[in-house]
């Protein structure tokens, strides 16, 4: 029997070297593929890219021949829409790790831009300090993170916050695939009340919550996080004939 095929996606500001260590203790019979995704910050990447993620979701997923998405923060918000759009992929199932989700317009207001404004560099601070294992003393720390903050711009913000805000409009009803939510219970980025709503959402989803861990559950937990993943990856109806529309794969793309 074939391995099923798994991609493996970062959020906004990360690389496919965050999942390392799921890569690490992949299930028997998974093949893991880590993307290395250009997110589009500047607006210069061309028409229909800056604020369209789910349309690189699409390239990605075609690009990799993948049969589950696993995708991070900004990336599982990018593959929900995705999921709803008319394009979608053919996917046996999607796990989505720290999603961003509101169910009413309403549940945004002032305070919570500007939240995720004012506190976006504590994000990327807490991804440097996963990625870096403790090792970047905080004021280093903190300086890239304000440098990386430079990098994303005025754009990407505005990519990650529009699709936070896109989500109540999302019509999850179509999700029909099997979905695993994983959230941290400590993440003060995408908090868990976001993914028990999402859960609630959708159709057919598992939502597994880990204590004591904030946004970066596959680094954070790595051994919890790729027992649930196998376990919901072994318990997978067999595959359908369910076929999609094609993309062009014009987007360029690194994989490890």
């Amino acid at each position: 029997m074939s391995a099923l095929r798994v991609t493996l996606l970062h959020g906004l500001a990360g690389s496919s070297r965050l999942w390392e260590p799921c890569r690490a203790e992949a299930p028997e019979g998974v093949r893991m593929t880590a993307a290395d995704v250009a997110w589009p910050y500047d607006g210069t990447a061309g028409p229909g890219l800056p604020g369209d993620p789910a349309r690189l979701v699409g390239q990605v997923v075609r690009s990799t021949g993948a049969q589950v998405v696993v995708a991070h923060s900004f990336a599982a918000n990018a593959l929900l829409e995705h999921l709803v759009s008319p394009h979608v992929a053919p996917l046996r199932a999607a796990v989505l790790v720290a999603p961003f989700y509101r169910p009413r317009r309403q549940d945004f207001d002032w305070d919570t831009i500007s939240y995720y404004l004012n506190r976006f560099h504590l994000i990327l601070e807490e991804g440097l300090q996963v990625s870096s294992a403790g090792r970047l003393a905080p004021a280093a720390r903190h300086a890239m993170a304000l440098r990386v903050r430079e990098v994303i711009g005025p754009y990407g913000w505005m990519d990650f916050f529009g699709a936070y805000l896109r989500t109540p409009a999302l019509p999850l009803h179509r999700v029909r695939l099997p979905v695993l939510i994983v959230a941290g219970r400590d993440d003060r980025a995408a908090p868990p009340s976001d993914a028990r709503q999402l859960a609630r959402a959708l159709p057919a989803a598992r939502l597994e919550v880990f204590p004591s861990c904030g946004h970066f559950p596959m680094a954070e937990q790595t051994g919890p996080f790729t027992r649930v993943l196998g376990d919901f990856l072994a318990a997978l109806p067999a595959p359908s004939d369910r076929c999609a529309g094609a993309l062009p794969a014009d987007i360029p793309l690194e994989t490890t």
